[in-house]
């Protein structure tokens, strides 16, 4: 997908989009078998890993693997595939010769972050097998970092023991619930799925599920999504034939729902078991033997169109099910007494990936259905937040689904948690924690394509003094409030649709140091996408690059040495003075220095490509014959880069209006600018149309009515704050940013615009969000 082409036509699709989705549709699932990793021996319990999988196969792929004798085949082994451009799986590769052994490994999973592998694999005292009472062989669990490009070396997790076997691991989405299959004694029979609990660095005694998962038959290859839902396959509950596919979900107490089978085609007459889904649950893998193909275990790819797996597992009265009471009470951690006052959000995990807004404040988001981005706009969810009354209760309905509860309070730590709303009344207590000696830190995300609010995003904030870590999700706004310890850096990593985006740092201050407010943009680095090198300009008719280029142009050259996959465009452009073929030749010279001073970096060559457009391609109306002051003819001097190859699931990261270092394992880790220090501004830039021009530097909280990328669009929306009596509206356009934003006003003080954009939504009934930018 083109993504600039993509942005051009969003709005123009969306009403096409919304008039689709507004029939009912049938749930239908299109099932393909991925023949490049599948052989005739076995090919089984997928993982989603970077671009692609990482599974188990009796394939060796040229490593060296003892036979079994019972299956006729080697050793399994631990192989990964990448996807390629159509979302297919390529051939299949060693995953790792540091883990691997001559005996069985697999299956696998991954901690949230990636930093750490969790796998099965047959027993071994000093790289000898170990043999059992019973004379078997059996399986352990193990773990190992990720150090850089390698993996450390494995380490028991505590609770195996050589009498039995233990294996098929798969982590929630927090890290602190490990999901096994086991025939240790005291089971119901046959092999039993266990769940051990992170206690600090360690794993706690294994629990069984108990008998409404498991029976006398086989409960194995469990697989737990971020909703709760976990699906796993089982010979003890009948069905079609030998194992089938179950999913069940666990409610806010930890119970969980009777096991349902899922419908064909994930259940044939054979074996079926192995899968797991994204996050939308709306594409993933499964294992089976009885959907055809040329071997035995085979790994089938599977998309589901018109909804997802939960829509398609529905029975009659899921189907008509109505909104559902949820009753959340915040109590202090300390005594338990309620606290009032407390503002309560809830996000809908189920939408999507979001990317932007319409003109109409829905939230647009992304469909991935057979390798094509399906435009979707849902609601913005604007109601779902509100204050806990005295009695420290906030009570609202939900239709039923997955929602991410953010729950703040100036002066504790901000509290968020995954609720999941079932039949009946659903009642939820919120302990919230007391801070001291903290720095409060306000950061707001964005798209820094479309300059809309990053919902749904999760970020990932390690403090790189004590290691600590915390995952946050951004609520409908974008927005993370979060107390940090004082004097402190923390990492942060950024994730969307469960794959890294980008990464950066920010530093506290001293404790009772003022609030640290930033404004984190995030850019994807998907092909066709364009961004902006903010600090690189030219003197009027110079092709040497000022020295203060060179700060961005080392980003650069960290990006692509980070990214091998990367390849770009250079793309340079001049104002309007002076005559087009002189300007043409002008900025052909600026891109052709621009990408000398590159390969002295070290960068290919033929991974970057000059052009000079000249004054071709103006980013405002000062074309020939229209008089422009030296600052509008300035922003049109400008250089871009262009992805012609990019990094699926990476992005850029601009901090307050400033591009940062990727912080990654090819680059020093830079800190962020920002921080809460203040700087020299530049005085806003009036332009034609009452459009204003905000840089970064001192923080200022804009609360926005809408971002259009038609100016009419914009005078339209002014026009309505005008007559709702919003006097002080105008139409803003932000640092890098293609839309015209209709700002209703702007504050110094973020919880005055946070109040501003309450009474829009709630008396005016226009969506608006809060945006950081420079004063």
């Amino acid at each position: 997908m083109k993504l600039n082409r993509y942005l051009t036509t969003i709005f123009t699709l969306l009403l096409a989009i919304n008039v689709s989705y507004a029939q009912k549709q049938e749930v239908t699932v299109q099932v393909k078998n991925e023949n490049m990793v599948n052989t005739t021996g076995l090919e089984f319990s997928p993982t989603f890993y970077e671009d692609g999988i990482v599974f188990v196969s009796t394939n060796n792929a040229g490593f060296d693997k003892l036979d079994d004798e019972d299956l006729k085949l080697k050793a399994m082994s631990i192989l990964r595939a990448r996807r390629d451009a159509d979302g297919a799986l390529q051939t299949p590769e060693i995953f790792s010769k540091e883990i691997s052994s001559r005996y069985h490994e697999g299956p696998v999973c991954f901690s949230p972050t990636g930093d750490m592998i969790y796998f099965s694999r047959n027993i071994l005292v000093d790289d000898k097998e170990k043999i059992a009472r019973d004379g078997k062989q059996k399986m352990s669990l193990y773990a190992a970092p990720r150090m850089d490009s390698l993996w450390g070396t494995p380490v028991d997790l505590g609770f195996n023991n050589g009498e039995f076997n233990d294996c098929h691991p798969a982590l929630n989405i927090d890290g602190d619930r490990l999901y096994f299959a086991s025939d240790r004694p005291g089971g119901f029979g046959g092999m039993d799925i266990y769940v051990a609990f992170k206690v600090g660095d360690s794993w706690g005694a294994p629990v069984n599920l108990g008998d409404k998962i498991n029976t006398a038959g086989n409960e194995v290859f469990p697989f737990i999504h971020a909703d709760n839902t976990l699906y796993f396959a089982s010979t003890g509950r009948g069905g079609k034939g030998g194992m089938d596919i179950f999913h069940t979900k666990m409610n806010t107490q930890g119970e969980w729902s009777k096991p349902q089978a899922l419908p064909e085609p994930f259940n044939t007459q054979g074996d079926d078991f192995g899968l797991i889904v994204d996050l939308n649950k709306i594409n993933g893998y499964f294992s089976s033997n009885g959907a055809g193909g040329a071997g035995q275990d085979e790994i089938f790819s599977f998309n589901v169109q018109n909804g997802n797996l939960d829509e398609l597992t529905k029975d009659d009265k899921d189907e008509t099910a109505e909104t559902k009471d949820l009753m959340i009470t915040v109590v202090d951690n300390a005594n338990g007494k309620p606290l009032s006052g407390v503002e309560v959000r809830l996000l809908d995990l189920n939408m999507g990936d979001v990317i932007g807004r319409d003109e109409a404040g829905n939230l647009i988001t992304v469909v991935n259905v057979d390798g094509q981005d399906i435009l979707k706009a849902v609601p913005a969810h604007a109601g779902l937040q509100g204050l806990s009354d005295k009695k420290g209760r906030y009570g609202t309905t939900l239709a039923p689904g997955s929602y991410s509860l953010t729950a703040s309070l100036e002066g504790f730590q901000t509290k968020q948690m995954t609720v999941n709303i079932q039949e009946g009344t659903n009642k939820i207590t919120v302990p919230m924690d007391k801070v001291a000696d903290k720095v409060l830190w306000n950061a707001s995300v964005f798209n820094y394509l479309t300059n809309s609010p990053l919902s749904g995003a999760t970020a990932v904030v390690v403090d790189l003094g004590n290691g600590k870590k915390d995952t946050l999700m951004t609520d409908e706004n974008g927005r993370i409030q979060y107390y940090l310890n004082a004097n402190s850096k923390y990492k942060v990593d950024l994730y969307q649709g469960g794959r890294l985006i980008g990464s950066t740092e920010v530093e506290s201050g001293a404790a009772g140091s003022e609030p640290i407010s930033q404004n984190i943009s995030v850019a994807p680095l998907l092909p066709g996408s364009v961004l902006e090198l903010p600090n690189i300009y030219y003197n009027y008719n110079d092709a040497s690059l000022r020295p203060d280029a060179r700060k961005d142009l080392d980003i650069v050259v960290a990006l692509m040495k980070q990214h091998a996959s990367i390849s770009v465009e250079l793309s340079s452009h001049t104002d309007s003075r002076g005559k087009a073929n002189y300007n043409q030749q002008l900025s052909q010279k600026r891109a052709n220095g621009v990408v000398e001073y590159l390969v002295t970096k070290g960068v290919s060559r033929n991974r970057l490509l000059p052009v000079g457009y000249g004054e071709s391609h103006p980013r405002n109306n000062c074309v020939d014959g229209i008089t422009c002051n030296e600052a509008d003819h300035a922003r049109n001097r400008r250089t871009e880069i262009k992805m012609i190859t990019g990094a699926n699931g990476s992005s850029l990261i601009y901090v307050d209006g400033e591009m940062v270092p990727p912080v990654g394992p090819n680059t020093d880790p830079q800190p962020i600018t920002g921080g809460g220090k203040k700087k020299t501004e530049p005085v806003p830039q009036q332009f034609e149309g009452g459009t204003v021009q905000v840089s970064s530097g001192k923080m200022q909280f804009y609360v926005v009515a809408g971002s259009f990328l038609a100016e009419t669009g914009a005078q339209t929306r002014l026009k309505q704050l005008h007559d709702a009596g919003y006097n002080d509206a105008t139409i803003i356009r932000f640092e890098g940013s293609n839309f015209y934003s209709v700002c209703a006003s702007a504050f110094d003080v973020r919880k005055d615009a946070e109040a501003l954009e309450k009474k829009l939504e709630k008396q005016n009934k226009i969506d608006a969000f809060v945006r950081a930018s420079g004063k």
